[in-house]
């Protein structure tokens, strides 16, 4: 299943043909992503319908039916034993223990060995992983402390803290110079894309203050009720805007320089039956768009990850960027753009979330904030 969600952007503020040019690229853009996002969802589904039925020749069309039903049962029992008042007391580890016995008991009784089930799931998580494959115009970001040195040597503008200190503009004739953007902004850039099958819940938060440069996504994927072969991905985006001048034909390279005010990775599974699996993972960018017919895609610095497989009750609270802390990416926009002819360039933040689950109940949570803090932008010589 794919979300009808779209791009959404205010450029009010900027040059007609600026516009023009971005609403252009942006509807052509939103053709490719649809068709792209089509094609995985297709592809997902063949996958979870190809392993369902590997896993029914492995039981048998009868087993495989009593097991769905015992499956069934057990899932209404569990919910029954934890209503209130006794449930209020009961604990849910000892319930759940209790149903994985039960599926075990049914496997040894049809000498079914799990094993030859978490097989089939492995296969299924390794295939699905090259359906929602990363893209591939990205490149590291960069924690500002530990790599002062190559910030200091990007700008001549980098010799004092562009947020409060006052810079001369540089005003030469290089065509190659550097401009530099800070707060307020005064346009914006969102979208967002889920895939998932029918037991997924894919949904996301964007934060945009413009004027600020506030900008965050925060993605959730919960599967409550696992099913045999179940797939989820939010890919989320919230941009500031602007407009540039390309004094020259090229490349446009960024500085974007961003303070970090949130960076939670969150993931709770757990095993309902004992030879379930699972594989999450959470990516979160800063990044470039520069959104031009030439220019193809947009460009990203990779800023956090969380990749998780597991086959137990488990959970993950990861936050492994610092609160407060700078950090800053070097992009460069996936085309060139020509001289004189003015553009919208777009900085933010990205978040790219995938799940694939086997029986085991997912409940992912990634929430990423930043504060765009300057922007340095110039033709790349």
């Amino acid at each position: 299943m794919v979300g009808t969600d779209q791009t959404v952007h205010n450029f009010r503020r900027f040059p007609v043909a600026a516009r023009r040019s971005a609403e252009a690229a942006a509807e052509e853009r939103d053709k490719r992503l649809q068709a792209v996002t089509k094609k995985r969802s297709r592809r997902a589904a063949k996958l979870s319908a190809e392993a369902s039925r590997r896993l029914r020749r492995l039981l048998g069309d009868d087993d495989w039916a009593e097991l769905r039903e015992l499956m069934r049962q057990e899932r209404m029992t569990v919910r029954d034993l934890i209503q209130p008042p006794e449930g209020l007391t009961t604990s849910y580890d000892a319930v759940n223990r209790a149903r994985r016995r039960k599926a075990r008991a049914f496997l040894r009784s049809r000498d079914i060995r799990r094993e030859a089930i978490v097989a089939i799931a492995a296969d299924y998580h390794e295939a699905l992983a090259d359906v929602f494959a990363a893209d591939e115009n990205v490149g590291p970001g960069f924690h500002l402390g530990h790599h002062l040195d190559t910030w200091l040597n990007l700008s001549p503008f980098h010799d004092r803290a562009l947020p409060w200190g006052v810079f001369e503009p540089d005003d030469s004739d290089d065509p190659h110079r550097w401009e530099v953007f800070r707060p307020p902004f005064f346009g914006f850039n969102l979208g967002f894309v889920p895939v998932r099958n029918d037991n997924f819940v894919v949904d996301r938060v964007h934060t945009l203050n413009p004027s600020v440069g506030d900008v965050g996504i925060s993605i959730t994927m919960k599967d409550d009720d696992a099913g045999d072969f179940d797939y989820a991905s939010g890919d989320g985006f919230s941009a500031i805007a602007f407009a540039f001048v390309p004094p020259t034909t090229g490349l446009v390279e960024v500085l974007i320089d961003a303070q970090c005010v949130e960076a939670t990775h969150r993931l709770d599974t757990t095993d309902e039956w004992g030879w379930s699996n699972s594989h999450t993972s959470q990516q979160n960018f800063l990044m470039l768009d520069v959104l031009h017919p030439d220019v193809a895609e947009p460009s990203y610095a990779a800023m956090s990850t969380l990749d998780e497989t597991t086959d137990d009750d488990e959970s993950f609270h990861q936050e492994k960027l610092t609160r407060g802390t700078h950090y800053f990416a070097q992009l460069f926009s996936a085309g060139p753009v020509p001289a004189g002819e003015s553009v919208i360039v777009c900085a933010g933040t990205r978040s790219f979330d995938k799940s694939g689950t086997n029986d085991v109940s997912i409940d992912s949570t990634s929430d990423f904030r930043w504060y765009i803090s300057s922007v340095e932008v110039r033709i790349s010589p």
